[in-house]
């Protein structure tokens, strides 16, 4: 920890790495994580807390309709708990969660203050903007005043009652307000190590195992709901107005950097599982480069909508029934790396010990 500021009614933690957007910041979960573990001391990679809380390896789909939140880490299992609690307590922390239902404003502050007090950042979802994760680094006004940092916290739309301290924090004091302010978890340095690979890939199989939880698909049976959604020329035309266009094309997009992002990060961490296990080098090897194809195809699946952009062109391009036929070609060859690299790591969770 750089420093703090501190006196009977407030409390600042100097120098919390910023989360956003970015090359290391897609899903806000594995960000937040690694971040508030190096800020205690605990050197967490962005590839480790993305494999050891499960996030590298999900895909869900929502049957019902295009649904924006389909991308969140929180559907990586069927219990939304889990990647959390996983992905803490993967570190070497213990878990606590306190869940906005049933819950009071003046509860969350006396979870929020005791962790700042101590010097440990604190997670949270929602806060300015959706319930995604975010970083609570401070309080003032006895903890009714948050500080920290947020996904959303320059988004013009989403910060109107915000302000901003000199380090770059937010400052909000209309937290509670935001009914996506849905918890808040601890995480505090444990006896019991980080997690063993072992564990991450047995954890890794469950998340991508197909299954169908409520109106989700999830992990391998998600892209088929997909592909089904993708290829179905009557939800789509030409002259379909751009509220829907853009609607669809930001689900499909966000799929596309769910395994883009995921399976880049998936691969990064069985190589690096490779130099720990001489004697399954090969398989470990193997897996990383069939989820590094995952992430080259996911970059075909943008080229094939003229860009990463999410602008009136790719909505225009996406209406095509050509440009989905093709789109559709690509996230087949998609799963089809990926059920490779899961019968791979179903092979290694059997053979190590």
């Amino acid at each position: 920890m750089r420093s703090s500021e501190a006196n009977q009614e407030q409390m600042i933690l100097l120098g919390v790495p910023r989360v956003q957007y970015g090359p290391e910041g897609l899903p806000p979960f594995p960000a937040c994580l690694r971040a508030c573990a190096n800020y205690i001391g605990i050197d967490v990679s962005y590839d480790y807390a993305m494999a050891a809380s499960g996030a590298a390896f999900r895909l869900t789909w929502d049957e019902t309709q295009w649904n924006l939140g389909n991308v969140d880490s929180v559907f990586t299992y069927d219990d939304p708990e889990r990647v959390f609690r996983q992905g803490i307590e993967s570190t070497g922390c213990s878990f606590r969660f306190l869940g906005r239902e049933n819950s009071t404003k003046e509860e969350f502050i006396a979870f929020i203050k005791p962790q700042i007090d101590k010097g440990i950042p604190v997670i949270a979802l929602g806060i300015i903007g959706p319930p995604e994760a975010c970083i609570v680094t401070g309080y003032r006004n006895g903890g009714n005043t948050l500080l920290g940092w947020n996904f959303f916290q320059d988004n013009p739309e989403l910060n109107r009652d915000v302000t901003f301290d000199q380090s770059g924090y937010f400052i909000t004091d209309r937290w509670w307000d935001n009914p996506e302010t849905l918890a808040v978890m601890a995480l505090e340095p444990a006896d019991t190590g980080k997690a063993d690979v072992k564990t991450i890939l047995n954890n890794a199989i469950d998340a991508m195992t197909g299954r169908k939880c409520g109106v989700y698909a999830k992990g391998l049976l998600a892209y088929e709901a997909w592909i089904k959604a993708v290829a179905d020329d009557s939800d789509f035309s030409e002259d379909m107005i751009m509220p829907l266009l853009a609607e669809r094309l930001f689900t499909h997009d966000d799929a596309i950097d769910c395994i883009a992002d995921g399976r880049y990060n998936a691969a990064k961490f069985m190589k690096k599982a490779a130099e720990q296990y001489p004697e399954q080098r090969a398989l470990f090897e193997k897996a990383s480069t069939y989820f590094m194809e995952i992430s080259k195809v996911s970059a075909k699946l943008y080229e094939v909508l003229g860009g990463w952009e999410r602008g009136e062109k790719q909505m225009r391009n996406f209406a095509r029934a050509d440009v989905r036929k093709r789109t559709v070609q690509l996230i087949r060859e998609a799963k089809e790396y990926d059920e490779k690299a899961f019968a791979i790591m179903k092979q290694l969770a059997d053979c190590l010990k």
